[in-house]
């Protein structure tokens, strides 16, 4: 970082008004945010078709492949012939078992090729 670039230099005192100035602002975020968030959360369902995927054993429903949960957590790997992108791969082998799974009405399905 070049000196001009550098911040100026106050007294410890200067140093907390902007200090409590930036974290009130901060807070005022925080709430925001979560106040965004929990409407999301308040947004209406929608209800989905009744769609059939094609699994290794023929169609299967997407409603089965909830598993009788409430709530599905899907993940996109992305494969290709001969290799998987590393960035979206890395997920299935570092989490066998889902620990969110367990404690919510959810589950991940088995792939379907």
């Amino acid at each position: 970082m070049t000196a001009a670039a550098l911040p100026p230099v106050v007294d410890a005192d200067a140093w907390q008004r902007r200090l409590d100035a930036l974290r009130a602002r901060e807070k005022a975020a925080t709430r925001e945010l979560d106040a965004i968030a929990a409407e999301r959360r308040r947004l209406p369902m929608v209800k989905m078709p009744d769609y059939t995927l094609e699994g290794e054993q023929g169609p299967v429903r997407l409603a089965d492949v909830f598993g009788g949960k409430s709530q599905l957590i899907v993940y996109n790997h992305m494969w290709f012939p001969g290799e998987q992108c590393m960035r979206t791969s890395w997920a299935g082998p570092s989490t066998p078992e889902w620990p969110v799974t367990s404690r919510r009405p959810s589950t991940t399905p088995t792939p379907i090729p």
